[in-house]
């Protein structure tokens, strides 16, 4: 991600004030804001505890009151009981409250913690590589070399065949022209590829999460709630999703409620 935003200010410095010196700042604006919130955001998820499980006191009664493990359940790598909300990770060895999945990519679980930034971070990933595919697509199409066809003309042959040698023939001028590229263009040739793969699989991955939190699931509640059969069902619905985002009342809560209305028939 590093080498794509600073790869991407490099590759197009010629190009943002070729335009104008007013686009040239904003890009720059634009890139410190978009940067500051991709890493501060992967740093908050990636080195932050994911959520620590609420700490009790265990052992024989009095120690224990009557009701005071109620749900809960003994984690044998932790040696100690578990939440009910709580999951063992043993990648990172410890439990995690509210635990979605461990996260490859951050080298951390995501949990309760630290979920919130994760979601923030998928958000903030995506918008850069959105940014990036189209700024460096838009400034490779200027310095790209002209295509010459050899015998796009003089295709004959109709149907199928033809269109399999006419996009053989485009590929093979496209080819040959990327060959005279400058080095300033190769860069941007792999930045589009390399943002829209990224923006691509982290965009399936927040729809992913969206989905989850919308229907008041975790990844790994998702698992279970399928292994049992789905015999638990949540509440679904957007308030799920303002509640995981901090805030305390739908904004539904304001607005003129239509689903409890008296419905008016024609006469």
């Amino acid at each position: 991600m590093l080498f794509l935003i600073c790869g991407g200010v490099w590759a197009v410095h010629w190009f943002v004030f070729s335009v104008s010196y007013t686009f040239g700042i904003f890009h720059y604006i634009l890139t410190a804001i978009l940067a500051a919130t991709t890493v501060s955001t992967f740093s908050l998820s990636a080195f932050r505890c994911a959520g620590t499980p609420p700490t009790v006191l265990w052992g024989s009664y009095p120690v224990v009151g009557k009701g005071d493990l109620e749900n809960y359940t003994f984690c044998h790598y932790c040696v100690k009981p578990k939440s009910p909300r709580a999951h063992h990770c043993r990648s990172c060895g410890t439990c995690v409250l509210d635990m979605d999945h461990h996260c490859p990519f951050i080298g951390n679980c995501v949990g309760a913690a630290n979920h919130r930034h994760f979601i923030a971070f998928l958000f903030s990933a995506v918008f850069s590589t959105i940014y990036i595919s189209f700024l460096s697509a838009y400034a490779g199409l200027h310095i790209w070399p002209p295509v010459k066809y050899r015998s796009l003309g003089h295709l004959n042959g109709s149907g199928r065949d033809l269109a399999i040698r006419a996009f053989k023939e485009v590929m093979l001028a496209l080819v040959s022209s990327a060959v005279q590229l400058s080095a300033r263009g190769l860069i941007l040739v792999y930045l589009f590829v390399s943002s829209v793969s990224l923006q691509i699989g982290l965009s399936v991955l927040l729809w992913q999460q969206l989905c989850y939190i919308y229907e008041g699931k975790t990844y790994l509640s998702h698992l279970s709630s399928q292994g049992s059969g789905g015999d638990h069902i949540e509440e679904k619905g957007c308030q799920n999703i303002f509640r995981f985002f901090g805030c305390p009342y739908s904004i539904f809560r304001y607005l003129p409620t239509l689903r409890n209305s008296p419905k008016r028939h024609a006469k």
